[in-house]
């Protein structure tokens, strides 16, 4: 009687269960640490907070009136900053943000974030331009008189100043000052010689 031929082909599945059964390597066994290849500080973060400069409001830019800054960290320990030119720095170097930067006049802040863990963030620059309008006062004297062709000084209207009534006016106010006499002809706020040279131009129109 013949024996029964061993299926070759079942030979490599019997290995390789021979081959798991003697490599078979419990959890207990494991020595050392298990690492999933992520930092619990990755150089931007402190305990999950991100590292960041401090955000300035309003933004930096040109402005036409005096503006007040706020200076905003997000769980950051302080903030340090400066206005002088130089670079601010943790843990302590600069001036401690405590309430809003005043800017009356053209201001560039330096600021920096300090975090736990003696980390700290870059610096932020912020230039503000500070060009506040000029109004003008428009010159003028007082009274009904209108402005005068220099310097804002008031002159009065020569239709009324015309003939001898203009020459009795004249002496009688002559070294008066004081802007709106009927007798300062040239507005310049005395009555004096330019008055009797304008009353006689006046004349010769």
């Amino acid at each position: 009687m013949k024996k029964p031929l061993l299926n070759i082909s079942l030979i490599p599945a019997i290995l390789f269960s021979l081959l798991i059964a003697g490599n078979t390597v419990m959890a207990s066994e494991v020595t050392g640490n298990l690492s999933t290849g992520l930092s619990s500080t990755v150089g931007t973060t402190v305990n999950g907070v991100v590292i960041a400069p401090p955000v300035a409001s309003p933004v930096a830019g040109n402005y036409t009136s005096a503006q007040s800054v706020g200076l905003t960290a997000d769980g950051a320990s302080n903030i340090y900053y400066t206005t002088d030119g130089t670079m601010p720095a943790c843990p302590a170097t600069g001036i401690l943000y405590s309430s809003p930067v005043s800017v009356s006049s053209s201001l560039t802040i330096n600021a920096i974030s300090c975090y736990p863990q003696s980390k700290s963030s870059t610096v932020a620059i912020y230039a503000y331009t500070i060009s506040i309008p000029i109004v003008s006062s428009g010159g003028g004297g007082g009274g009904s008189y209108s402005s005068g062709g220099g310097g804002g000084y008031a002159s009065a209207p020569i239709n009324a100043t015309h003939g001898i009534s203009g020459f009795v006016a004249l002496m009688a106010n002559w070294g008066k000052t004081g802007f709106g006499n009927i007798a300062d002809f040239n507005g310049d706020g005395k009555v004096d010689i330019l008055d009797f040279v304008w009353l006689m131009a006046s004349w010769l129109k």
